[in-house]
């Protein structure tokens, strides 16, 4: 009953959350091709999570109130109103569920990297002297979750989107004091020289995050990253999250996904990790590979024996 209620008062809604998406859209699209428009899906559900009161980030809102795309019409016109209509129906969508069900549904793949990632980030940055956000996006841990970090931050990003995740900051006034920014083409750059430009140490014991970035990158890239880690000092982790090849590029919902990607951002999908038929041996082998040990993984979507999971969750170690 409260999920058919919802239904009903969404499409009571259709025409205020169309006009919020068009709100949405419109700044996103102006900057097509040179700022990553796909950052803002994982930063919109980290403020409804916060909103709902099930995974606080007081900083994520606050970021989202001076990018362009977040503003406050498209914050008004579907952004709360999908957050109100599951207040008054007391239904709550799989999006808005955290922690997310098992197996994890795509429209709860925001909600399974949040938790799986902010656990390892928990676990492991503790003990590492620097923290190195790749592909920073409009994360927020470095405001919020590693606020108590004693060692040095670095957020690594393509230029554009750093110069406007940037001027957001300065904008909303969080402070960025403790955050190292550094600008990285991550398919024509080494992240590690950049890096070693602006005072990070490769002799110190590392985490690094890397999330909702694997997908947009060449394979060489990839290779790249994962090599350069296996140089680190032993025990220095990184954790992400990746789509599978065979459901990427076998599949009907993963090529309408990577259609749907490129479409709407100019942000194709161009990486899957080979997952089958052993999820984790493929994994671990693909990482010994690069000189690294698969520390804890789980797959995001169909988990059952024989099933194709979408994607996956790593968190990987330079062993020692």
């Amino acid at each position: 009953m409260r999920r058919l209620l919802y239904v009903l008062l969404m499409v009571l809604l259709a025409p205020l959350l169309l006009l919020g998406l068009l709100f949405y859209m419109i700044p996103i699209l102006l900057r097509r091709g040179s700022v990553s428009g796909t950052a803002y899906e994982p930063l919109n559900g980290r403020v409804m999570l916060h909103l709902m009161g099930s995974r606080p980030d007081p900083a994520a809102l606050k970021l989202a109130g001076g990018l362009p795309a977040t503003n406050g019409a498209f914050m008004a016109l579907m952004l709360r109103p999908l957050l109100w209509a599951s207040w008054l129906t007391g239904y709550l969508p799989t999006f808005l569920k955290y922690p997310p069900p098992r197996p994890t549904a795509m429209g709860a793949m925001v909600s399974a990297r949040c938790e799986f990632l902010d656990q390892a980030m928990l676990d492991y940055a503790a003990g590492a002297a620097q923290v190195v956000i790749l592909g920073a996006g409009w994360d927020t841990r470095a405001y919020g979750l590693l606020e108590g970090h004693a060692g040095s931050l670095f957020e690594v990003d393509a230029p554009a989107t750093q110069a406007l995740k940037r001027a957001a900051i300065d904008k909303t006034g969080l402070d960025a004091s403790r955050v190292t920014f550094v600008s990285c083409d991550f398919n024509r750059q080494s992240w590690l020289d950049a890096l070693k430009e602006h005072g990070f140490d490769p002799e110190k014991r590392t985490f690094i995050l890397w999330e909702g970035v694997t997908m947009y990158l060449k394979e060489h890239a990839i290779q790249s990253t994962l090599h350069a880690l296996s140089a680190l000092p032993a025990g220095s982790r990184i954790a992400f999250d990746f789509l599978s090849r065979e459901w990427l590029e076998g599949t009907w919902a993963g090529k309408m996904a990577r259609w749907g990607a490129w479409a709407t951002y100019a942000e194709p999908f161009t990486f899957g990790f080979p997952i089958t038929p052993d999820f984790s041996g493929r994994l671990r082998d693909h990482l010994e590979k690069h000189g690294l040990a698969l520390d804890r993984c789980r797959p995001t979507g169909d988990e059952g024996e024989g099933g194709l999971p979408y994607g996956g969750l790593v968190v990987a170690v330079k062993p020692g």
